[in-house]
C-alpha cells in the first residue's frame, strides 16, 4: 500500500462526505455513475473508506469476473474507485490509497462491434415511431452527439448564419462548449416540434418537460427492435457510427476531434484503425 503525505486540506468527517465533495466538480452525468460505484463498492467491503485494504478492492473486481463483466466494465469501476482514494489522498482525508497498488488490465478494443453500417443507420431512423423520436435519431447520428448533449439542447442554442445552415452550440463534457452546423432543412423539421412556455428544451415528453436520457434509451431500443437491426444498438453506437461513416466520406480526423468534443486526438484516432481500407493480407495467397 502506498502512503502519501498531503495537507488536510478537507474537514469532512465521513465517507458520505467526501464522496460528495469527489463528485461536486464532474460532470451530471459522471456523478451519478460514480456516487453509484461508490455505493456499490462500500456494501461489498462492508467498511469505512479508512479501513479499506488491498485485498477488499482485488475481491470486489473478481466478483464482477465472476459475474461475466466484460474488461471495460471492470475497468470503469476501477478507474471511479482509484478517483476516489486517489482524491481521499490528495485532501487528507485518507492516510493511503490501496488502489493505486493495482494495475488496470488493458481491455481487448471492441469498437468495430458497436458500429451500424449506413443501410441500418437508415432503417433505425424510419423506424422512428413519430417525428419527434426521428429528429432525435437524426441529431444523435449527423452530429454525433452524447446522449446527454442531445438532452439539453435548448432553442436558445440555434442561431441561423447564413442562408442554409444553423450553428448549434453543444455544452459537452466538462462544460466544455463547441459549435456544430445543421442544415436549413433539419432546422426547419426541427422548428416544427412542439413547444412549451415554461421549457426551453428542445425535445420534450409527452408532459411538457424535458425529455430524460432514459426515455431515449428505451426509445432507441424499442427502434432497433423495429428496424431488426442490432438489439445492442445505443446513442452512443450513432455516434461511433457518425465517426466512421464521417471519415470513410472524407473527414479530416482533426475536424472530428473537434466535432465530437474530444480533449485528445489519440481518441478519435481509434476511428481510423476500426475499418481499415488497406491491409496486408491482400498481398497474401494460398493457390
Amino acid at each position: 500500500m502506498v502512503l502519501d503525505t498531503y495537507p488536510k486540506l478537507t474537514n469532512a468527517t465521513s465517507d458520505r462526505e467526501i464522496i460528495r465533495f469527489w463528485i461536486s466538480q464532474k460532470a451530471r452525468t459522471t456523478q451519478k455513475t460514480y456516487v453509484t460505484i461508490s455505493r456499490q463498492f462500500l456494501e461489498f467491503a462492508g467498511k469505512e473508506l479508512k479501513a479499506v485494504m488491498l485485498e477488499d478492492i482485488l475481491l470486489w473486481l473478481e466478483s464482477f469476473q465472476l459475474r461475466g463483466a466484460s474488461q471495460n466494465t471492470i475497468n470503469n469501476k476501477l478507474a471511479a474507485i482509484k478517483s476516489l482514494f486517489s482524491f481521499g489522498v490528495k485532501t487528507g482525508y485518507l492516510s493511503a490509497n490501496p488502489a493505486s497498488m493495482i494495475k488496470t488490465p488493458k481491455a481487448k478494443d471492441t469498437l468495430n462491434e458497436r458500429i451500424l453500417i449506413e443501410e441500418d443507420v437508415k432503417k433505425l431512423i424510419a423506424a422512428a415511431k413519430n417525428e419527434r423520436d426521428r429528429l432525435i435519431l437524426i441529431m444523435l447520428y449527423i452530429l454525433g452527439l452524447r446522449i446527454s448533449e442531445l438532452v439539453g439542447l435548448n432553442w436558445t442554442d440555434f442561431q441561423p448564419i447564413k442562408k442554409k445552415e444553423v450553428a448549434v452550440t453543444i455544452l459537452g463534457k466538462g462544460s466544455k462548449t463547441r459549435t456544430l452546423l445543421i442544415g436549413q432543412l433539419l432546422w426547419e423539421q426541427l422548428q416544427q416540434l412542439p413547444r412549451d412556455d415554461r421549457c426551453n428544451a428542445v425535445f420534450l415528453s409527452r408532459f411538457n418537460n424535458r425529455l430524460d436520457r432514459h426515455a431515449i434509451h428505451r426509445m432507441i431500443k424499442d427502434a432497433a427492435k423495429r428496424a431488426g437491426i442490432n438489439l445492442n444498438t445505443s446513442a452512443h453506437w450513432l455516434r461511433h457510427s457518425h465517426s466512421t461513416h464521417s471519415l470513410n466520406h472524407g473527414a479530416a480526423v482533426e475536424l472530428l476531434m473537434k466535432s465530437l468534443g474530444h480533449s485528445s486526438l489519440a481518441v478519435t484516432s481509434r476511428y481510423l484503425h476500426v475499418q481499415p481500407s488497406e491491409c496486408t493480407s491482400k498481398f497474401i495467397e494460398l493457390d
